[in-house]
C-alpha cells in the first residue's frame, strides 16, 4: 500500500527534471503552460514562428529554462529541424504539447431572431474561400500529426532515458470552436432572461 506522502499532489504530478517540448509556446495558453511546467522543475523548448516573441516570451519567464526553438509546425522540414536541435541539446523529450493554431473563417452564424433563408445562408457561406477551411485543417489538425511524427523518437528515447516517473506523453490541444453555438445559445437564453 502507498504511503500518504506518496500520494500528495507535489509527488502524484511532479514536473521536475521533465523535459518538454510546447508548440505554440510564445504566446496565449502556450506561454501559460510553459511557465507553469517551469515553476515546477521542468525545461521548455518553446516551438514557434516568429523567434522575436519566442525570445521575448522565454525572457518573461525569468529563467533560463525555457529554450525557444524557431519552427514552423505546418512544415516537414522545419519540424524535422527543430527536433534534430532540441536531439542534439538534450537527446529526449518526455513531453510534447502540440498546442498551436490558428482561427478559422468566421462564417456568418444567424441568430433565432434572424430571417435568412437557406438559400442565402448557403450563398453566404459558400463564398468563403476553400483555402480558408484547408489552411486551418493543416494548421491545427495536419500539423498535429507530423508534429508528433517529427518528435517520437526524442519521446522514445525519454521512456529509454527513464529520468523522470511517467512514460513520455502527448498532449494536443484541441479547438474550442465546437462549444460556440453552444455558448452562443447560453448568451442569448441568458440575455432574455435577464
Amino acid at each position: 500500500m502507498e504511503s500518504p506522502a506518496t500520494l500528495q499532489a507535489g509527488n502524484l504530478f511532479s514536473v521536475t527534471g521533465l523535459i518538454a517540448v510546447v508548440t505554440g509556446g510564445g504566446t496565449g495558453l502556450g506561454l501559460l503552460m510553459t511557465k507553469a511546467l517551469v515553476a515546477n522543475g521542468a525545461t521548455v523548448y518553446i516551438l514557434g514562428r516568429r523567434g522575436d516573441i519566442l525570445k521575448e516570451a522565454a525572457q518573461s519567464t525569468g529563467v533560463e529554462a525555457v529554450k525557444p526553438v524557431i519552427c514552423d509546425v505546418t512544415s516537414k522540414a522545419s519540424l524535422t529541424s527543430a527536433a534534430n536541435v532540441i536531439s542534439a541539446d538534450t537527446g529526449y523529450i518526455n513531453l510534447l504539447i502540440c498546442n498551436a493554431g490558428i482561427s478559422g473563417p468566421q462564417t456568418y452564424r444567424p441568430s433565432s431572431e434572424d430571417q435568412i433563408s437557406v438559400e442565402d445562408f448557403s450563398r453566404v457561406n459558400m463564398d468563403v474561400p476553400i483555402e480558408d477551411y484547408t489552411r486551418t485543417f493543416e494548421a491545427n489538425v495536419v500539423a498535429t500529426w507530423y508534429t508528433t511524427m517529427a518528435f517520437l523518437r526524442l519521446l522514445d528515447a525519454g521512456n529509454r532515458k527513464g529520468n523522470v516517473w511517467q512514460k513520455s506523453q502527448v498532449v494536443a490541444i484541441t479547438s474550442i470552436a465546437a462549444f460556440n453555438k453552444v455558448g452562443d445559445h447560453e448568451t442569448r437564453l441568458m440575455g432574455a432572461h435577464g
